[in-house]
């Protein structure tokens, strides 16, 4: 009997022992428990949002920079294009300038030559002057005739070498 008294005992106590701590302490420990396991999903929602969010962000950020790049692109096209369009304005001024340059040299040599024929001819009207009045004033002979026309011709060819 003392065996089974003694279980009784211990099972009793044990008991008591589980009903106080179930009182005093079983409420505090779950609400402590509790109170853990709502910080830890809370920290692992937490996490799951972050991570969330950053991947959300790193689309944004990769959109963004495809963006980039593609203006960037297309500044550079822009800039390519209205560099060959100045290119060509630029090509379109110097062939208008040269065309211009030689129409005017055309027309300065064209004056110039206009110049030397009236001078020649000038000169030639000088000269045959200056050839009849040598003929006039002598004696009209073939001989001396041919000799005058040929000092004067002389004399034209030596003021043509001179100019």
């Amino acid at each position: 009997m003392d065996l089974l008294a003694q279980i009784v005992t211990n099972v009793i106590g044990f008991l008591l022992l589980v009903l106080i701590l179930r009182r005093f302490f079983w409420n505090s420990v779950l609400r402590i428990l509790d109170a853990r396991r709502a910080r830890i999903e809370e920290g692992l929602r937490s996490i799951e949002q972050s991570t969330h969010d950053l991947e959300r962000l790193k689309q944004e950020l990769r959109e963004r920079l495809a963006k980039i790049d593609d203006e960037a692109r297309a500044k550079i096209q822009q800039a390519i294009q209205e560099g060959r369009r100045i290119a060509g304005e630029i090509r379109e001024d110097a062939r208008a300038q040269a065309q211009t340059i030689i129409t005017k040299s055309k027309e300065t040599i064209e004056l110039e030559l206009a110049k030397a024929k009236v001078s020649l001819r000038d000169e030639l009207a000088d000269l045959a002057i200056d050839a009849v009045e040598r003929l006039l004033k002598q004696k009209c002979d073939p001989e001396t005739d041919k000799v005058l026309v040929a000092s004067v011709l002389e004399e034209l060819g030596r003021s043509r070498v001179s100019q």
